[in-house]
């Protein structure tokens, strides 16, 4: 994974090309031991620099990608999660130019476009208090679920 030049792929262009990337990386990681483990630690950060990608997607699959990370190999991510969590918990809030009317006939259908992406990042929290509680404040992760708990009913399942 390490060895090809990745950074052509993570790099500005093609969304459906970067997060085509990090989801094979996703697919790279398993709970059982493999000899690609130390070539992961050392350029996970890289793949999860794309939770800053100004794509919607792309960031959604960042989420995905580092909840597998969280759940079957902590190690991983462990070192990582004070650069991780500011943006994780940024994902956990309601942005207001994600929700949009649609008209289908006499009716107006709210659409939230970031609701994919708050699941995904509760998801990400869920599973951190599992496998790393010890490196978390949890104060600062109580306030992100507080507001969790305010949000969409799919939300507030987790």
């Amino acid at each position: 994974v390490c060895d090809v030049k990745y950074e052509c792929f993570l790099s500005p262009g093609s969304s459906y090309a970067r997060s085509s990337v990090v989801t094979a990386v996703k697919f790279t990681i398993s709970d059982h031991p493999q000899t690609i483990d130390p070539l992961l630690k050392n350029c996970i950060g890289d793949f999860l620099k794309t939770l800053e990608d100004p794509d919607l997607n792309v960031r959604r699959v960042a989420l995905v990608t580092f909840n597998s990370a969280a759940h079957n190999k902590p190690s991983l991510i462990r070192d990582l999660l004070d650069t991780v969590l500011p943006h994780l918990y940024n994902e956990t809030k309601v942005r207001k130019e994600l929700i949009r009317e649609v008209e289908m006939g006499p009716f107006k259908h709210t659409v939230d476009d970031g609701l994919d992406i708050r699941k995904a990042a509760f998801e990400c929290m869920y599973t951190l208090l599992d496998s790393c509680l010890d490196r978390l404040d949890i104060f600062e992760f109580l306030n992100h679920v507080e507001d969790g708990l305010k949000d969409h009913y799919d939300i507030k399942v987790f």
